[in-house]
Formats: structure tokens, C-alpha cells, sequence
């Protein structure tokens, strides 16, 4: 939340972004210690190999201008108090971060957060097939009244229990929240991503069509990468420019990464 090309997709980024970076030192990158799949893989502070869609990306960007690459493993409740105290420089934000002291983001010409240079966020539900729910429901309607899983820590909560959810956070991974679906402790699980047809295949894989998603998002919304007042006021030029890159050639560039984790 898509190798000729991925030879010629790193020559442009790099193109487009060396000159201004330079030697532009370490990122202090912080991501979730959550095993995420296709995106964050593994759990804990060690980062696997492989690393998953999001990580790869990140290292991409980072090389193509030079830069050394620090990934800093953090739980979802510390990410963004670790960026404003400066701990870390960049930290992947949602909508709920917009006007969050100590959280820059990118805007627009109107000062709102700029979705043109963010990735694209759907809310998804998945839920048992057994259970009859019409791939064309709306989750809105669904989750009403209904146990439902998230992953612990996510920002989204709130929305989902003032849609009438009943809110479960007791899983912290991906497949330990399917297995629950799976075992009829909770009756959907809702997670954030950037394609709605990324788990598919590891759905596929490991549930063999026990569980579902339906086709509606509960919402759709953006993930920017976000940094810090510090970190921007002494890289302004070098920030800019990975933002501006996310608006042109990174959303592109994440969705070839994605297809080697997903097959789509």
C-alpha cells in the first residue's frame, strides 16, 4: 500500500535525485516491527532477507543517491514519537499524523497533505467464506456489531468503532490475525494496504479459500513518507526531492517491487 525494467527504473531514479542528495550521509529509516506481508517482513528488530516490498523500496531510494540506509525496527506505538524527538528521520505516517507537532509532511498548494506524493492506502476486510458475505458488501455495513481484527498500534481504530466495530488488537501480525479469523475468534480482520489484491496470493497459499476479502474498501487514504521540523530545516533540498520522486517515478517503482512479493 507492479528485470530489464528494474534496471532501467533504477538508472532513472537515480538520475533524477543523485545531483541534488549528493553525499547526503545516513537515513535513519523506522518502520513497523510488525511481520507485515507483502510490505514489513519478519517481527522484532531484526530485518530479514527478504525484507519485504517496502524495505527493498527504501534501500533502492537510498542507494540510487548515495545515501547510507539505518533501519530502525520500532513498535507502531513508538514510530511516531521516535521521529519528533529526532531519534529517527523519516517514519511512514497516515492521515492522522497531518497536523501532528513535530511531523512534517508534503503538502500542497493549498497546505493539505499532498496525495500526489504519497502511496495510495485501502482499508480491506477479510472475513471466512463459510460465513456467506457477498464479496460486494459494504465493510461499513459489515463490521457493525462484529468482533473485528486489527493489527496492534494502527492509527484507524477509532474509525472503525464509530462504524459500530468491536474492536480486537490482541494479534500483532498479519497471519496471526487470519488464524483468528480462521478460528472464529474474531468475525473480520481490516488492514491497511496499497493494492487491494496484495495478500491474495498469500490468502491463497495458506488458507485455501477459507478466508475472503471483500471487494470495497472500508476507506481509502494515503501513507507519506514523513520527517521531522530538525531533519527537514537541514536536508530541505534532499527531502524535497524524495518527495517530488514519490509523485512521479516512486509509486511506480514500489508497484514493480510489489509484483515479486504478490504475483500480480
Amino acid at each position: 500500500m507492479k528485470c530489464a525494467t528494474f534496471i532501467a527504473s533504477a538508472a532513472i531514479l537515480a538520475l533524477a535525485a543523485n545531483s541534488a542528495f549528493g553525499s547526503c550521509g545516513t537515513i535513519r529509516f523506522a518502520y513497523p516491527d510488525q511481520h507485515r506481508p507483502p510490505y514489513w517482513m519478519g517481527n522484532g528488530p531484526t530485518v530479514p532477507e527478504p525484507a519485504g516490498a517496502s524495505v527493498e523500496w527504501v534501500r533502492e531510494l537510498a542507494a540510487s543517491n548515495g545515501c547510507t540506509l539505518e533501519l530502525v525496527r520500532l513498535p507502531m506505538m513508538r514510530l511516531r514519537s521516535s521521529l519528533i524527538s529526532g531519534a529517527v528521520d523519516f517514519a511512514p505516517v497516515d492521515i492522522t499524523a497531518d497536523g501532528q507537532p513535530g511531523i512534517v509532511m508534503p503538502r500542497d498548494t493549498h497546505g493539505k497533505p499532498d496525495a500526489k506524493r504519497a502511496t495510495t492506502l485501502l482499508l480491506m476486510a477479510f472475513v471466512r467464506a463459510k460465513d456467506g458475505y457477498a464479496h460486494d458488501l459494504d465493510p461499513v455495513d459489515m463490521v457493525r456489531g462484529k468482533r473485528v481484527g486489527i493489527m496492534y498500534g494502527s492509527s484507524y481504530a477509532a474509525r472503525l468503532e464509530k462504524a459500530g466495530a468491536m474492536i480486537d488488537q490482541g494479534a500483532t501480525t498479519v497471519p496471526s490475525n487470519f488464524d483468528k479469523l480462521q478460528l472464529g475468534r474474531i468475525d473480520a480482520f481490516v488492514v491497511p494496504m496499497i493494492a487491494a489484491t496484495d495478500l491474495d496470493k498469500f490468502l491463497s497459499e495458506h488458507y485455501k479459500g477459507e478466508l475472503a476479502r471483500l471487494d470495497k474498501p472500508f476507506f481509502k487514504s494515503h501513507n507519506w513518507l514523513a520527517t521531522n521540523p530538525a531533519y527537514y530545516e537541514a536536508h530541505r533540498r534532499e527531502v524535497d526531492t524524495i518527495w517530488n520522486w514519490l509523485g512521479t517515478d516512486g509509486n511506480r517503482r514500489f508497484n514493480e517491487i510489489l509484483r515479486k512479493y504478490t504475483g500480480n
